[in-house]
């Protein structure tokens, strides 16, 4: 019992060591009585080693059994901690993903992208704020719903194809969607679609995150049809192409707008269609040669007041009253229409967007309208400019006048076709040359000079001008040559006008040939004789030089005349008149002042003996025989009178008056001499 005692040394066990004792002492008390006599039990009863190898034996098995018993605590203790510790884990675990569902929840919410999660049967498990706002559903109603539960038509087709192409090809998909959100607006989305899947491959449903792109892609597609418009204007595209294109831009940059241009005829009081593709073809026509005018729909009121017109509700509007039925009859709901004007403000037409609902336009709308007028008044100008340049270039291309367009250097970039074949040279072998290629006078440096001093001024020059043609031959022209400046005011080209005056010069040559000179001979007449002779009076008295005239009158001229006739009478005196060209200097003059008379004057002469020498050359010249035609030969004499001045007097018509009375005074002394004048002698002498 000490033993027994003493083992059961921790008091929170001491009642089990004591039940254990007296249940051992209980089992060997049964078992001695089954395995020893009584009286053998006696003396072990009284044996004193055997209680104490009892004791010993039962502490022992006690001992064990006693830690047997911790062990088993302390295991269940530990287990029981751990259980404790698991459970409290698992609580802050279970805590923590709330706070990080939350959270998610919270950034998913607050994200513009529209984001949602569907299982493997496709159907809604979880999403975002944004999701639910573009579809308008509630949560109820998009959980555990399919797409035919949120979205219409052929958009929950799409998004079915979709979802199907990305569970079947377990790869992500990228894709753009046209979709109405829930005010009933059509937007651009950008999609993009995400297998989910568990650690071992399985599919377990598709994230969808889709963007909004509308802004984006309209802004970029403005840019581009603004880009292209510009491109069709530059190249001449026909005008109603260009309004086409515009119009294509412009419903694919906002579906379900339909555009239409309409333009001012040239009275300015009636609208015509311009381009009008999706709008129904009677109302096109209905409204086609609308008067424009105060009250007169969208576009006349507009075109009539120059200010932009927003009708949201057609069939309210007091401006549609006279034409709603027209307009509901084709669907129309709303009209914004604004006025196209050119440069100076005036109005050309307008650009009007029609909407098949009651709508008013966004401030991207509006600025496209804006912007599309502003590209249409470019494209009518420019149109109206191509047609005015096209006349311009037909009346350049056929004008008579010959046509030539320089750069500031004077490098020829146009020739038109009258001065191709006025100057014979192709247009290919003009352009890229000098102006002054052209050019048959000697001073056109000088000319090129006076060309540029004069347009410089801003002025135009105009003067006549000798050009030479390829094969050689000169021909005149009456040229103006006008400055072309840009819009800084600088000179880039110069263009020249001229009309060949070749003809014109001819016969002021012509003409001139009458007025002083002889027609049959090619000699001064008597008009220019008399202007060379005052001229050459002043000479002489300017130098203090001598001038000698000579008065020569042929003889026996009327017989030839008379006898053969005028044609032969005209080869002699033609005959004659050369004769005396060659028998003085290129200086002196010789003139036929009417029949067979001929005057002659001498400049720079030193004494009245060189005069002599002269009429000595002209006497033996001129009595030559002479072929008068028909093989018939004559000769003649020729009778000559000199007078001197200053030494006869200065006066022209008293030198003419003394070489004449000299001359007859050589006719009276027998013909062919020269007599040389001398003053009479007075009674005073």
């Amino acid at each position: 019992m000490f033993l027994i005692s003493r083992l059961s040394f921790y008091d929170h066990h001491r009642s089990i060591g004591i039940k254990v004792n007296i249940i051992l002492l209980l089992l060997f008390s049964s078992y001695s009585r089954t395995v020893f006599a009584d009286n053998q039990l006696d003396s072990l009863v009284h044996n004193t080693e055997f209680w104490r190898f009892m004791a010993i034996f039962l502490g022992l098995i006690q001992f064990l059994i006693i830690i047997g018993l911790l062990v088993f605590s302390y295991k269940k203790a530990k287990q029981t901690q751990k259980v404790k510790d698991l459970h409290q884990g698992l609580t802050e675990k279970t805590e923590q993903l709330s706070q990080e569902h939350q959270l998610l929840r919270s950034l998913m919410d607050n994200l513009p992208h529209l984001i949602s999660f569907k299982n493997r049967q496709g159907e809604y498990i979880e999403f975002n704020s944004a999701f639910s706002a573009f579809v308008g559903k509630t949560r109820s109603q998009i959980e555990m719903h399919n797409e035919s539960d949120i979205f219409k038509g052929k958009e929950a087709d799409s998004v079915k194809e979709q979802d199907k192409l990305v569970m079947n090809s377990g790869v992500r998909q990228q894709a753009s969607s046209w979709m109405h959100n829930a005010t009933g607006q059509i937007r651009l989305m950008s999609i993009s679609k995400i297998p989910l899947r568990t650690h071992k491959g399985g599919s377990t449903g598709i994230l969808s995150i889709s963007q909004d792109i509308t802004e984006q892609h309209q802004k970029e597609t403005i840019y581009q049809h603004r880009n292209k418009m510009l491109e069709q204007i530059a190249e001449a595209t026909p005008l109603t192409e260009v309004f086409n294109s515009l119009i294509q831009f412009t419903e694919e940059a906002f579906p379900g707008l339909l555009c239409s241009i309409l333009l001012l005829d040239k009275t300015g009081r009636l609208l015509q269609i311009g381009a009008a593709p999706s709008l129904p073809d009677f109302y096109n026509e209905a409204v086609h040669n609308l008067a424009i005018g105060n009250q007169v729909g969208s576009c006349g009121t507009a075109a009539f007041t120059g200010r932009p017109i927003i009708v949201t509700d057609i069939d309210t509007h007091p401006y549609w009253q006279d034409y709603k039925a027209l307009a509901l009859k084709a669907g129309l709901k709303s009209c914004w229409s604004i006025p196209i004007k050119n440069r100076q403000a005036k109005v050309l037409g307008t650009f009007a967007l029609y909407y098949r609902e009651i709508a008013e336009p966004n401030s991207r709308q509006l600025e496209l309208m804006h912007a599309n007028a502003q590209l249409a008044s470019i494209a009518i100008e420019a149109d109206r400019m191509d047609q005015q340049l096209h006349k311009l270039s037909l009346a350049v291309e056929s004008s008579a006048s010959s046509v030539m367009i320089t750069d500031a250097e004077l490098n020829i970039e146009y020739v038109n076709p009258s001065l191709v074949q006025t100057s014979g040279y192709g247009a290919e072998e003009l352009i890229g040359r000098k102006a002054g290629f052209l050019s048959g006078e000697e001073k056109e440096a000088e000319i090129i000079r006076d060309i540029w001093s004069t347009v410089f001024t801003g002025k135009i020059w105009r003067g006549e001008r000798m050009l030479r043609k390829k094969n050689g031959d000169c021909f005149w022209v009456m040229s103006s040559t006008s400055p072309i400046k840009n819009q800084a005011g600088e000179i880039t080209h110069l263009v020249s006008v001229s009309e060949d005056i070749t003809l014109l010069k001819q016969d002021h040559e012509r003409m001139e040939m009458l007025a002083f000179y002889d027609p049959l001979t090619g000699l001064a007449n008597r008009r220019l004789f008399k202007d060379r002779l005052d001229m050459a009076l002043k000479k002489a008295i300017r130098q203090q030089s001598h001038v000698a005239l000579l008065y020569l009158d042929l003889d026996h001229f009327k017989a030839v005349n008379d006898q053969y006739g005028h044609d032969a009478g005209d080869n002699l005196l033609k005959e004659v008149a050369e004769r005396l060209r060659v028998a003085v200097r290129d200086s002196d003059i010789v003139s036929r002042i009417g029949g067979d008379e001929f005057n002659i004057i001498l400049h720079d002469l030193q004494n009245a003996e060189d005069s002599e020498l002269v009429a000595n050359k002209i006497l033996s010249s001129v009595i030559r025989p002479i072929d008068i035609g028909n093989g018939i030969s004559v000769t003649v004499s020729a009778s000559i009178g000199i007078t001197l001045a200053p030494d006869d007097g200065i006066d022209a018509k008293k030198l003419i008056k003394n070489a004449d009375v000299a001359m007859y005074q050589s006719k009276q002394l027998g013909r062919n001499q020269f007599m040389r004048y001398k003053p009479p002698i007075t009674a005073e002498g």
